[in-house]
C-alpha cells in the first residue's frame, strides 16, 4: 500500500512539474524566433504597415501575374512619380586605397526606398500578395551617381531585382562598386590620417521633384558588414546632407556626403613592397 502510495505521489509531482519545463522550452524557441526575426539584412524595408520579407505568402504565381498585368498595363517608367522622397544609404563591404591615383575604390550595397503611388494596390484582391519582386528595368528608379566619381561609368552596379510593397513602396539594393577621387593628403605619409568621401546626388532632377534623405535616418554608412582588407583603419564615419544651388536653375539640388576618416595600419606599407 505504502509503495502504491509512494508512486500515486511521483506521478503527481511530474505532472505538476512538466508544464513549467515545456513552458521554458517554448519561451527559449520564441525568443530564438524573435531574435531571427530582428537580425539586420541589406533588404530591410523601413515601413511598419508590412512584413519585411514573408516568404510564406498566400498568393500564387497565378495571382502575381494578374498583379503584375495590371499594374503596369498604363505604366511608363520614363515619367517620374510626384514629390519623391528617397531614403539613401551606404552599406560599406570593403575599400582600398589607390594611393598612385589618389583615389578610394569600395564595394557597397546601396540602399534606395522611395514611394510610386502607380505601383499600388490591394493586397487582397491578389490573395494576399505582401511583396512583388521585379527586375528594375520595368519601373522608374532615382538617377542617383557618385558625384566625385574617377569612373567614366561613374558607377558599376550589379543587376538586381527591385522590391515593390502594396503601399507603393520600393525597395532597391544594388551592389556596386565605386572609384572616388579622395585628395590624399602626404604630409605625414604613409601614417598621416586621409579623409575620403562619397558624395551622391541626382544627375538631372532638383530637390522639389526628388528631395533626398538618409535611410533610416542613419548619418553614417553602415559598416556593418564591413570586411576590411584594405590595410587602413576607419577613425570616422559621418555623413551630411546639403542643398547646392547652381547657376543654371533656381531650385536646389541636394547631395548626400558620406566621409570617411582612414588611418593606415603600421607596418602594412611593408608587406605592399614584398
Amino acid at each position: 500500500m505504502n509503495k502504491i502510495f509512494i508512486l500515486c505521489t511521483v506521478i503527481v509531482v511530474a505532472a505538476y512539474a512538466a508544464p513549467d519545463s515545456t513552458s521554458d522550452l517554448t519561451d527559449s524557441v520564441t525568443t530564438t524566433a524573435e531574435a531571427a526575426t530582428t537580425t539586420s539584412a541589406p533588404l530591410n524595408p523601413t515601413s511598419t504597415e508590412k512584413p519585411a520579407l514573408n516568404t510564406s505568402d498566400q498568393d500564387t504565381v497565378e495571382d502575381r501575374t494578374r498583379l503584375a498585368a495590371n499594374l503596369f498595363k498604363d505604366y511608363d517608367k520614363n515619367i517620374n512619380p510626384d514629390g519623391v522622397k528617397l531614403q539613401f544609404g551606404v552599406v560599406l563591404v570593403d575599400f582600398h586605397v589607390l594611393e598612385e591615383k589618389d583615389a578610394i575604390e569600395s564595394r557597397v550595397w546601396l540602399r534606395y526606398i522611395w514611394k510610386d503611388s502607380r505601383l499600388q494596390w490591394n493586397a487582397e484582391e491578389y490573395g494576399g500578395a505582401s511583396v512583388l519582386r521585379m527586375d528594375s528595368d520595368m519601373i522608374w528608379k532615382p538617377d542617383i551617381t557618385l558625384y566625385n566619381s574617377l569612373d567614366s561609368n561613374m558607377m558599376v552596379c550589379w543587376h538586381s531585382n527591385v522590391l515593390i510593397f502594396p503601399s507603393g513602396e520600393v525597395l532597391w539594393v544594388p551592389p556596386c562598386k565605386l572609384i572616388s577621387c579622395c585628395h590624399l593628403t602626404l604630409k605625414k605619409h604613409p601614417y598621416g590620417e586621409q579623409v575620403c568621401r562619397l558624395k551622391f546626388g541626382s544627375w538631372t532632377f532638383d530637390g522639389n521633384v526628388l528631395d533626398l534623405d538618409f535611410y533610416k535616418g542613419k548619418k553614417t554608412m553602415d559598416l556593418s558588414d564591413l570586411s576590411n582588407t584594405s590595410g587602413f583603419e576607419i577613425l570616422s564615419n559621418k555623413a551630411e546632407k546639403t542643398d547646392k544651388f547652381y547657376p543654371c536653375c533656381k531650385d536646389p539640388y541636394p547631395d548626400l556626403t558620406f566621409n570617411l576618416t582612414i588611418k593606415r595600419l603600421p607596418g602594412e606599407e611593408l608587406f605592399e613592397k614584398l
